[in-house]
């Protein structure tokens, strides 16, 4: 099957962005402008967070849970990246925080010995920052405690790798160390966006890069792609997909360029530095790629996530959306969020404080907050919807309650509008307008009280472009507002 041509896939998104009535939507709340729109990262978010006894996150931990592990290092800072970096450190500082990881799994140790990882993510900040010697330092250390050998390892990269003389070291010490899925961060394949966005890599070492795991023996290769990137065309966005299908990737995640005011692309918004495409012409761009990659056999996973293969996009996802409350995010690093014992929670955030407490042999929770039977049931709705959709069953098992009981209101405002279905055998999915507007369907979850506790500790915020809460607070809730008021805050 050939893949469509710029034409054909413009003219098909063209018809599809026909049916998202934005008008309709934004009178009824459930359309959010570019600049407010974000996914749910986490329910309740940090702005609706407090203190946490850090003892809470060890008394109910699941028999099966989730790893992360952040790298906050990178050669450069992307325009778009709001998460924790700090830019060239010096080996000494690597081998700092390499050791205060070490230490940091130490404090959970005796809790989580007899648990299976099903999965273990390495994220950043940019992984694959590491040395080989590094690399060797910290999988030495995790492997002591944790047994990786059924699991699903990810690990992030640079397409910068491919420039390093040692590339091909570093990864085969990563699948010698149990790596078996590698995530590789594209965003275009424009050399003059890759060049405003700050992303420290050209076109062609993201071919070497590709060429150099499936030579060896990568099979499972996910790739990051961006649209609504400043400066992107449509026809653009078509070549950057087409590009990457020609090098025959088979999962890609592809997903809207988000704003925070703490990014350097927020403010170039803001000044209308560079062009950025509208709502109609995100849609459109959305519709594209879902064209593309349906004529050619790729399967929509959770929203944004795309797969040729036969298994899932990823174990992760899956755990991340499906698994409900069933499993424990287990975060290790500055500024890693997790789920645990029906907490959420977030590490400190800014690294010397995160080093700082480590050091003094402190488990470093920043913020966090203990779920309650509604925030549960919320969150439950708002991660499943994003996947495989809410079994109205199992919703019913689990919580001792309907859901159209709970969210008799919400449903029915949704369902009016065309953002949500029920299937005959009682699934409640997204509809393809609902997709878009997943950050909008989301917030309309949001119970009251969490909006409240958002909006004030947002009120108490002095500066927007520096604020570590505003930086790492990942919602739509308590937003920017108008896009005047965006305009002041983005500066």
């Amino acid at each position: 099957m050939r893949a469509p041509t710029y034409s054909e896939a413009l003219e098909f998104a063209i018809d599809r962005s026909y049916d998202i009535n934005l008008d309709m939507l934004r009178s009824r709340n459930l359309h959010l402008d570019t600049h407010n729109d974000y996914l749910v990262g986490t329910y309740p978010p940090l702005k609706a967070m407090g203190d946490l006894d850090a003892e809470n996150l060890l008394l109910q931990v699941t028999p099966s849970i989730d790893l992360y592990f952040h790298v906050p290092f990178c050669d450069q800072h992307c325009t778009f990246c709001h998460f924790a970096k700090e830019i060239h450190p010096s080996p000494e500082r690597v081998e700092r925080y390499l050791a205060a990881l070490d230490k940091e799994m130490s404090w959970s140790d005796a809790a989580l010995a007899d648990r299976a990882v099903e999965t273990a993510f390495f994220g950043g900040g940019t992984p694959s920052f590491l040395t080989n010697s590094q690399l060797k330092t910290l999988f030495g250390m995790i492997g002591r405690r944790f047994d990786l050998s059924k699991s699903e390892v990810s690990f992030e990269l640079h397409p910068s790798l491919a420039k390093q003389v040692d590339a091909a070291d570093r990864i085969s010490t990563l699948l010698r160390s149990g790596v078996n899925r590698f995530v590789l961060g594209v965003q275009s394949l424009d050399p003059s966006i890759l060049r405003i966005l700050n992303r420290g890599h050209r076109v062609d070492e993201v071919v070497q890069l590709v060429r150099l795991l499936n030579e060896m023996g990568v099979e499972n290769l996910s790739l990051d792609l961006m649209y609504g990137l400043p400066q992107q065309t449509l026809r653009s966005w078509y070549d950057s997909l087409i590009g990457l299908l020609d090098l025959g990737i088979e999962k890609f995640n592809v997903f809207p360029l988000m704003f925070k005011s703490t990014d350097p692309v927020a403010r170039h918004l803001a000044q209308g530095r560079y062009q950025f495409a509208g709502a109609k012409e995100r849609i459109i761009m959305h519709f594209m790629a879902e064209h593309i990659l349906t004529t050619l056999g790729y399967r929509h996973g959770p929203i944004f996530y795309w797969s040729k293969q036969s298994q899932p996009h990823s174990v992760q996802q899956r755990r991340k959306y499906d698994s409900w409350n069933d499993n424990n995010l287990v975060p290790f690093g500055v500024a890693g969020f997790g789920y645990m014992s029906q907490c959420q929670f977030y590490n400190e955030a800014d690294l010397d404080r995160y080093l700082y407490r480590v050091e003094a042999g402190e488990k470093p929770v920043w913020k966090g907050v203990v779920l309650s039977q509604d925030d549960l049931m919320r969150r439950t709705v708002m991660f499943a919807l994003r996947s495989s959709g809410v079994s109205l069953s199992r919703f019913e098992r689990e919580f001792g309650v309907s859901i159209e009981k709970c969210f008799g209101r919400e449903l029915e405002k949704l369902n009016e509008a065309g953002l949500i279905y029920i299937s005959n055998d009682g699934l409640l999915s997204l509809t393809a307008a609902g997709t878009i507007n997943s950050g909008a369907v989301s917030l309309l979850f949001f119970s009251n009280n969490i909006l409240e506790q958002v909006a004030y500790n947002d009120s108490r915020i002095a500066d927007k472009r520096t604020d570590l809460l505003e930086k790492h607070d990942y919602s739509p809730a308590a937003r920017y507002g108008s896009s005047t008021e965006m305009q002041v805050a983005f500066r």
